[in-house]
């Protein structure tokens, strides 16, 4: 496998970009991963690993870099709530886009990526934004996967639910089934907003799984048996839609 870490320059200054892929020439499509709300950290590029072994160019920005909230963060110190919560609403919908974009033109300048169907995988808030930069970039995107994401179904105008209008792209979602994020009333406003749309979908509840049920590095929610299927998933996902090409 082949890595490195990109710095890109943004208004705000500069913003890491993890990459990772197969050794050879490529090109590889690109799948871009968005990541939860626990910085950047090396659980995320080992994330990035897997799917990169399956044949792609993986990206992660660091959108968190406007805040400089570095991962792995302590749970268990009582400011660090309160820097993630803080980080998290300077994250607005239309900085992301900015991030994303940056990342997709680092990618279009090498040889090894391909953009030509683009993949998104994200966890947590990560799992939201996947929703939001699918409707963002419509036909450019073939597949995502939103995983125990939160803020799919709200009362606000600008609730990723309401807007899909826009979106090619087939969808996976990943849902702990005790989430308080995405509750069964949620979903079932999710999935009738998607098959109004007529987007193709898979919505999959885990039993016994809680929010945050991807990540080894949290042992009190990680819940193996439900990652190794998502995972799974994801892969069934990306090969259907981006038809990746191997070493």
């Amino acid at each position: 496998m082949i890595e490195r870490n990109e710095r890109v320059e943004t208004a705000p200054g500069a913003m890491e970009v993890f990459i990772t892929r197969p050794e050879g020439p490529g090109p590889f499509p690109v799948v871009v991963e968005l990541m939860d709300a626990l910085g950047m950290r090396e659980e995320l590029y080992e994330h990035a690993r897997r799917v990169a072994r399956w044949g792609y160019c993986v990206l992660v920005p660091d959108l968190f870099h406007r805040a400089g909230l570095k991962g792995p963060l302590d749970l268990t110190r009582p400011d660090t709530l309160t820097q993630i919560r803080a980080a998290m609403a300077a994250l607005t919908d239309a900085r992301v886009t900015l991030d994303l974009e940056a990342t997709l033109a680092l990618a279009a300048a090498d040889p090894a990526a391909d953009l030509t169907n683009i993949g998104l995988y994200g966890f947590c808030m990560g799992g939201r934004l996947a929703l939001m930069l699918a409707q963002h970039l419509g036909a450019r995107v073939a597949a995502a996967a939103s995983v125990h994401p939160g803020g799919l179904v709200t009362e606000e105008p600008g609730s990723p639910h309401r807007h899909l209008d826009q979106i090619a792209a087939e969808l996976y979602f990943g849902i702990a089934d005790q989430d308080a994020h995405a509750t069964p009333a949620q979903m079932a406003a999710l999935e009738h907003a998607l098959q109004a749309r007529g987007i193709a979908y898979q919505l999959e509840c885990h039993p016994g799984a809680l929010h945050g049920f991807m990540m080894p590095s949290r042992t009190d929610v990680y819940h193996d048996a439900a990652a190794q299927k998502v995972w799974g998933r994801i892969e069934a996902l990306l090969t259907r839609t981006l038809a990746p090409r191997h070493a």
